[in-house]
């Protein structure tokens, strides 16, 4: 079993290569190149920005005739993505590429081992630039229990801070500091609904934007941690007293009317930020990566407007790390010619990399001395911007995922090279600290797979939904859906992933 520990040291050091891979050739030609014509294939994907993409846009054109193809897109918004896409697995009519959460999730387990999707291996061999674009391990991770792949991972840089960003103009304007602890945090709150009535004080889009937010009340958002009293015993998020006290602390928010009233309520996952940048909202949290982007868009709307970020509270604050997996893709075992589709994909790894990576020139990005520096979304016509890119697109290296180099590019683009060092610094200052998930995907439950989403949905699901926005909700029901849960089959989950997991000490993704 790959060891947790040093999950990505194979994948640090395969940074040479795959910048090699970038640039050779590796079965490099166009996606289409082994057939006369475009190879058509159907895609579905959830989007994680606006549902406003426009099928055959001059982006999608540029990249089915690069790569010789022609996509038919199908996108669900990520926060209907999990319900509808299981619709779909129980049809059996799957789109040819299909995204999913993997072989760790016992439907898409299920799916995969009843032959809804096609093994890859003689591809990964055959088409080396998406092979490499992956590391051993985590191939190897993801195998069948009879050796096989099936998986696409979409990896990500494991440190994924969601910051605290803050109005600093409106907090100079009313006098307010930055909190340093969770109770300031609080009376900070309630100084901002005071002095900004038409603002509203804190805005989340969803629970797990508070990710880095919880760490600072000592616990990992949404993971397996050890119990209080064994350190040998992980146990789940929702059954852990830390992580229910943190729900209805953030009800104790709600109630006070300092959390936007649309959470919970607003379906769409952007509209915190995009409240944010209208110059509604005096704090949210947000992913680090979208610091440039925030402060320009608002100054669209608030030419003087100052973004900064509050560090972590208390002690304990830090960086909820992620598993460097986020969903993926299966191919369908149904599609005609998958050979195709991996031509097109080892295609859009190595001549169709800087497509793929920045876009259409002149219209995404310019080249200035020899570098590609992108085109800010604010400054792109419509039809080039994020919404109309990000459904046609697939997977990239595991190299490109914290690439400073390319950031700073990024900052001097939105014409913020000052503000590069301050998230740079502040990026330091938010991983110092982490906290994680101390469960190994690979440790199975047989009970999990066959009754894990049937008991949370019957036990679990409405407490956990209604526990913040309905102040009727009270941490008892909390605990005795749990007891249910338990005795539904709970107890079994828990020992049955002790028992498969031998290591129970806490993981680090990017130590060796």
């Amino acid at each position: 079993m790959v060891s947790r520990r040093s999950f990505l040291t194979g994948a640090l050091a395969a940074t040479t290569s795959l910048a090699l891979a970038s640039c050779s050739s590796g079965g490099g030609n166009g996606g289409g190149s082994s057939g006369s014509g475009p190879y058509k294939f159907s895609y579905l994907r959830p989007t994680w920005g606006p549902a406003t993409f426009t099928k055959a846009g001059p982006y999608q054109q540029a990249l089915e005739k690069g790569g010789n193809v022609a996509i038919d897109v199908q996108i669900i918004p990520v926060i209907d993505y999990d319900t509808k896409v299981n619709t779909i697995l129980a049809s059996g009519d799957i789109p040819d590429v299909i995204w999913g959460s993997g072989p760790a999730n016992s439907i898409w387990r299920d799916a995969q081992d009843q032959g809804a999707f096609l093994p890859i291996d003689e591809y990964l061999e055959k088409y080396e630039a998406v092979r490499k674009a992956v590391p051993d391990n985590i191939w190897n991770m993801l195998k069948s229990k009879d050796g096989e792949s099936f998986f696409i991972p979409n990896l990500i840089w494991p440190q994924v801070p969601f910051m605290m960003f803050y109005r600093k103009d409106l907090f100079d304007q009313a006098k307010l500091e930055e909190p340093k602890t969770v109770d300031d945090f609080v009376e900070t709150l309630r100084a901002a609904k005071k002095a900004f009535p038409k603002h509203v004080p804190l805005s989340l889009g969803y629970e797990w934007s508070t990710k880095d937010l919880a760490t600072s009340f000592d616990f990992c958002l949404s993971g397996w941690e050890p119990t209080p009293d064994d350190p040998n015993k992980i146990v789940p998020w929702h059954v852990k007293e830390s992580e229910i006290d943190f729900y209805f602390w953030l009800q104790s928010l709600h109630k006070e009317g300092l959390i936007d009233p649309e959470f919970k309520v607003n379906k769409e996952p952007n509209f915190s930020g995009d409240k944010f940048i209208a110059g509604k909202v005096a704090m949210i949290p947000s992913h680090w990566g979208g610091f440039a982007d925030t402060i320009t868009k608002l100054r669209q709307v608030e030419p003087k407007a100052e973004v900064r970020i509050m560090d972590p509270f208390n002690a304990t604050g830090g960086n909820r790390m992620v598993i460097p997996i986020d969903r993926g893709f299966y191919v369908s075992s149904k599609m005609k010619d998958p050979d195709r589709f991996f031509e097109f994909l080892n295609w859009s790894l190595t001549d169709g990399g800087t497509l793929r990576r920045y876009g259409v020139e002149g219209k995404m990005f310019k080249k200035v001395s020899g570098a590609n520096i992108p085109i800010p979304d604010t400054e792109r016509e419509e039809k080039f911007k994020g919404p109309q890119v990000e459904p046609v697109q697939f997977f990239g290296p595991f190299s490109e995922k914290l690439d400073w180099d390319g950031m700073k590019i990024g900052y001097e683009a939105n014409k913020l090279p000052e503000e590069f060092a301050y998230i740079e610094q502040k990026f330091a200052t938010y991983t110092a600290k982490y906290h994680t998930d101390y469960r190994d995907i690979t440790a199975l439950s047989e009970t999990e797979n066959k009754l894990g989403a049937q008991i949370y949905e019957d036990y679990m699901k409405q407490v956990v939904d209604a526990s913040i926005i309905d102040h009727k909700t009270t941490k008892q029901n909390w605990l005795n859906a749990a007891d249910k849960w338990r005795k539904a089959g709970g107890d079994a989950i828990i020992d049955e992933v002790n028992a498969a997991q031998k290591d129970k000490s806490k993981p680090n993704y990017v130590e060796s």
